[in-house]
């Protein structure tokens, strides 16, 4: 008895100890369901946001912040140092035309600068809260080209029949090449327009720009490929399964180093109407006659939502995913997240895995690995709260079922509902209150854009 009574009392003593342990152990290690927050109120209206290199080498956020609440007025550009948790002024008294930002290594030494710009004209900061132009010529835009334009040795800017690249030259811009575009006449009462297609710059290497789509005909879609180190340009010829109208919702992948169109479509206008998706790997067509789609079906998404589509790796392997992130439901009032797992070859498995929020998102961003564990998260903002699901590469279901933290949004913005009618179009422009960063360090940062009382914007920032 005295032994049995011994040997119990040597393991509560041996179970506490380790409790003791792990206890001490969690209290220690970062959580990530408890996330460093603050808000940050600005002094006017946030435009656009860009990982940069702030002054003394601090990795930080550029923000471009008109002076009106309506986006018009005078810009500023400011620096927010997440480290220091305040908001610096890098210039000001930038003209009110002035409405794009994005991040360069302007002086060739690994730090991205902000590049703030107007038809026309681009600047940097210049110290002292001033500005200098690095570029002024005739047409040029910071937002003529989308895409993965971070961390290229030069930027990118097209008009009207012409790419150029420019690269730095003794602390500005000057041109390294420069590639034709086609361009389009088109016959109007005031006289002649001529446009060319929208370019996209694709993520992964080597660079390679997307030019289109452009709908000929009834089904066929064409788009131009054209390498950034010069050479032939390609023409790739998509083949709608019907007769069909393209929505906003387009945007060009990349899946295991081939270029794909993403395009959502529909057939007519209608109440319960809804998207469809079709997915085209693009590759030389010298026939024209179009390539059908490799996937291709009916989503939930209403026709007056959108849907966002991307390719990650999302289930942990070496091919990347096709991932669909849109609201679902009648009325929209859920947020539905869809992955095709990647094959390799430009094949899918038919069998998507699905996650659904029984709620309704006034926005969300899917792809940035908030949680550091190599799975892409889903950030998503519901009412006055900012919710973190985390990937799960391994599970049924791609994202977990509870979200890892949760945290209030300050001014959180009310959602604007939109009634549909038959003689309205499907494409409008969306509002994002959600944007991540990945900074030097491995630091990653997350903003929720608020609503002062004034009408100023204000920050809920994230840190991890």
């Amino acid at each position: 008895m005295r032994g049995s009574r011994r040997r119990t009392t040597i393991r509560c003593v041996r179970t506490a100890v380790v409790t003791a342990a792990f206890l001490v152990v969690l209290l220690l290690a970062p959580h990530p369901a408890h996330p460093e927050t603050f808000t940050l109120p600005l002094p006017g209206t946030l435009l656009q946001a860009a990982a940069v290199s702030g002054p003394g080498g601090r990795p930080g956020i550029a923000l471009l912040v008109a002076a009106n609440r309506d986006g018009k007025g005078a810009k500023s550009l400011l620096f927010l140092d997440p480290a220091r948790r305040n908001v610096e002024r890098l210039a000001g008294g930038l003209h009110e035309e002035v409405s794009a930002l994005a991040a360069f290594d302007l002086a060739g030494d690994g730090a991205a600068v902000p590049i703030a710009g107007m038809p026309g004209v681009l600047f940097t900061p210049s110290g002292g809260g001033g500005a200098r132009k690095v570029l002024e010529q005739p047409n040029v835009d910071l937002r003529s080209v989308t895409g993965a334009l971070a961390g290229r040795p030069w930027l990118p800017l097209a008009r009207t029949g012409l790419l150029e690249l420019f690269g730095s030259a003794s602390g500005a811009l000057a041109r390294r090449a420069a590639f034709p575009l086609p361009v389009r006449a088109e016959r109007l009462r005031w006289g002649l327009s001529l446009t060319s297609p929208p370019v996209t710059l694709l993520t992964g290497d080597p660079p390679l720009f997307a030019i289109g789509p452009e709908k000929v005909g009834r089904r066929r879609l064409k788009t131009l490929l054209l390498p950034s180190s010069g050479g032939e340009m390609e023409e790739a010829w998509s083949l709608l399964p019907a007769d069909e109208r393209l929505t906003d919702d387009r945007r060009y992948l990349r899946f295991d180093g081939a270029p794909a169109l993403a395009a959502a479509t529909f057939e007519r206008i209608g109440l319960l109407a809804k998207k469809r998706f079709r997915l085209f790997v693009l590759g030389k067509d010298r026939s024209r006659k179009g390539s059908a789609p490799v996937l291709a079906f009916e989503t939930d998404c209403p026709l007056w939502y959108p849907l966002d589509a991307t390719s990650v790796n999302a289930v942990g392997d070496l091919d990347k995913d096709l991932v669909l992130v849109h609201p679902g439901g009648l009325r929209g009032k859920e947020l539905q997240v869809t992955v095709y797992r990647g094959l390799g070859h430009g094949k899918f498995d038919p069998e998507p895995r699905r996650w659904k929020l029984n709620d309704e998102a006034a926005d969300w961003l899917y792809g940035t690995d908030l949680t550091a564990d190599g799975v892409p998260d889903l950030l998503v903002m519901v009412r006055d709260r900012l919710l973190l699901y985390a990937g799960d590469a391994a599970g049924s279901r791609p994202l977990a079922g509870r979200p890892v933290w949760s945290v209030a949004v300050a001014g959180a913005p009310k959602k604007d509902r939109r009634e549909s009618g038959e003689e309205e179009t499907p494409d409008f422009e969306r509002e994002r209150f959600l944007s991540a960063f990945n900074l030097p360090g491995g630091e990653r940062i997350a903003l929720a854009r608020g609503v002062q009382q004034d009408g100023r914007t204000v920050l809920t920032v994230v840190r991890r």
